[in-house]
Order: C-alpha cells, then structure tokens, then sequence
C-alpha cells in the first residue's frame, strides 16, 4: 500500500516551494504539466494521493484527473486553483469526483491536512479492498476444492485455465482485472452440474459440434445463474454467462465500463477453455491454433499470437516421485492420483491445494499409489527427501 504523493502545477516555483515545506514529510513526486502528471504516474505511480491545479494549460485539471483516474483508479484527488468561481468548483467535484477542493493562495498547513486526510481515505478504500479480495479469493478456493473433491475430472482443469487465462492476459497487455482471475477458478461450476452424458460429451467432444456447443451453453448459463447470487460478482457471473456469445474477436485492453470488462473477461474464459480441451486432446500448440481458427473464424488475429506465446505445454516433464509428507500446497501433478480402485483422487496437471492434502492424509499409506510430481513445482518445497 503506497503512501506516495503528486503534485501538478504548471507554476514552478510553487513547485519548488511544495518540494521544500513537503518533501521531508511526504514521499512527494512532482510534474509541472497534466501530461507531465500522466506521465509520472506511468513511471512512479501508483499514488495515494494527487493534488492538482485547477487552471493549467492544454489541459485543465478536471481534464487531466479524467485521464488520470484510468491510469490509478484508486488515487484520491485534491483540486487547488486560484479561481474561487463556484461553477468550477462544483463541476470539479461532480465530473472528477474531487475528495478536497482548495483556493489559492493556500496556507501549507492546510494543503499538509488536506493530504493528510486524503492518506487516511486511500487507506480505507485500498484496505476495504483487499479485505474484499482475499475474502472472495479464499471463499471461491475452498468452495472449488470441496467441489474438486467430488468432481476431480472437472476442477483439476481449473488451475490450468486460470494459468492460460494470466497468460494471455500479459502476451495481449491487458490491464490486471482481479474479475478476469476469479472468473477462470469459477468457469468450470456450471460444467460440473450438468448431467453425466453432458458433461462426458463436453469433456471428450463425443457428438456433433451443434451437441459440443448447445452443452457449453447450457453449462455457461447454469454457472452464470449461481455466481449470480453471491453479492458483488455480477460481472463475474456474466463474464462465465456470455462464453457461448463471445466470437474472440475482443480485446479491450483497458475495459472503461463493465460491459467491456465482462466482454473481455467472457473472450478470454471462451479461448482458455477451448484451448485447454485442445491441448488436453494430445494437440500441440500449432495444431490446437489451427482448430481454433476453424472454430472461432473471428478469433482475432492478436489473440492467435497471444496463444502462440503460450509456453504451458510440459507433457514431456515424466515428474518426480515423492513421499506424501513432503507434498505442499501449489504443487503439481504429473499424472493421475488413483485409489487402490481406481478412483480419481487429483487428475494430471492439478495444482496440490491444502483441502486435498487434508484428504490424501485420511488415506492410509498402502492404500495411495506412488505419487509423482511435475519437476518444475518441486521448487514450492525447497528441499525434498525424494522416493
């Protein structure tokens, strides 16, 4: 959480002077221009807090705050003018969403308490946030690994598509959207209620593509109704639900509105998917582009070089095997886990969570095959006392 601080203003020796009465107090970074402002952002942000002038040329401060907030939404901005026009003063409140209003000239007690203020309401926000974040994130963790836990064959897919979904996020440059990740660990929930024969026919593309796709939609439209009522991931819900409608033709590096977002989110869902029943078909990686081209004819031509860049294939990684005392969670299978029966414990290429380790210890020993372990996870563990 940063507690670093902007000022703009194309005045620079009231800059000069900010740097000398704030800089031994605040961690101050300062731009005599908005462009030289979005540009500091670029390269020091994010800032907490970012005061700016009012009456700057080429680009006012309501202007430059508009532009900022895409770059750092969660700044908190403080607007200082030498205009005391209470027009100006609203329309900077109402259109940048303003926390303070100042009128110059401004004692700098008063700018000091101002930033301070704005510190205290960035921390709230940031911590009201990330208290948000990690209860969704570890919410969704233990309701997918129970869930792993009686559908192994589904949900071992699911760290692998959220792996390919980070992946194409950073070959495209996609601005980090914390609904695109929790999206992929739940894009699978729908599948995983959808009678046997569907899902089988999903799973292994048994029938006719008209069969193949009136089942992903059936189970894109289940997992939509059911993430629906978890309050505050509408657009969640709708990124799973519009997977069927999604042509990948989408990319919307930096989403404005969360029609965009769920749009962008629903593109990347459908692709990962599809490319992960491809690959897991035995296809490399040429072979699975070209079957997507046929399936997705508007796949866009930036997506395609984005799945070229993938780098997930480790199918020649044979693992290593290893003691089940030693296996951690974020660890990853090189094969099946199977019971004595023949029960699917984990399925191949499944990340070790701590819910299934909590299992695998109520098995005995003699009862659990060797389990084998893909080399290139071992590093989770440090050092291990191998079989």
């Amino acid at each position: 959480m940063t507690n670093r601080i902007l000022f703009v203003d194309d005045e620079q020796s009231l800059l000069n002077g900010i740097e000398r009465r704030l800089g031994s107090d605040f961690d101050l970074i300062t731009a005599n221009s908005g462009m030289a402002g979005l540009l500091a952002i670029d390269s020091n942000g994010p800032f907490a807090v970012i005061v700016t002038d009012m009456r700057m040329p080429r680009m006012d401060g309501i202007q430059f705050i508009k532009e900022a907030r895409l770059k750092s939404r969660d700044s908190v901005f403080i607007m200082l003018t030498g205009n005391q026009d209470q027009t100006t003063a609203t329309q900077a409140l109402n259109e940048g969403h303003v926390f303070r209003f100042l009128t110059k000239p401004c004692p700098s007690a008063d700018i000091v308490t101002a930033i301070e203020g704005g510190l205290r309401q960035y921390q709230l926000v940031t911590a009201e946030k990330e208290l948000l974040l990690n209860t969704f994130y570890g919410a969704v963790g233990v309701l997918t690994d129970v869930m792993e836990i009686t559908q192994p064959i589904v949900f071992s897919r699911s760290g692998r598509i959220q792996d390919i979904v980070d992946a194409l996020g950073s070959a495209l440059k996609l601005e980090t959207q914390w609904e695109y990740k929790l999206a992929a660990r739940l894009a699978l929930v729908g599948l995983a209620l959808l009678p046997d024969d569907d899902r089988i026919i999903l799973e292994f593309g048994i029938q006719s593509s008209e069969c193949v796709n009136e089942c992903f939609t059936r189970a894109a439209e289940i997992g939509e109704r059911l993430i629906q009522r978890i309050p505050r991931l509408d657009t969640v819900a709708r990124m799973i639900g519009m997977q069927s409608e999604v042509n990948g033709s989408a990319i919307i590096q930096s989403p404005k509105t969360e029609d965009a977002k769920a749009l962008m989110g629903a593109t990347l869902l459908r692709v990962a998917i599809h490319w992960d029943f491809l690959t897991r078909q035995g296809l490399r990686s040429t072979t699975a582009t070209d079957e997507m081209r046929r399936s997705l004819v508007l796949l866009s031509t930036e997506m395609i070089g984005a799945l070229n860049c993938l780098d997930l294939d480790d199918e020649d990684d044979p693992g290593v095997e290893i003691r089940l005392a030693d296996i951690v969670d974020g660890m990853v299978l090189a094969g099946d886990l199977l019971t004595q029966d023949g029960t699917i414990l984990m399925g191949k290429g499944r990340r070790v969570t701590r819910a299934m380790i909590e299992k695998l210890s109520c098995y005995p020993a003699a009862d659990l095959p060797p389990i084998r372990i893909k080399k290139a996870s071992l590093k989770m563990a440090g050092d291990l006392v191998l079989m």
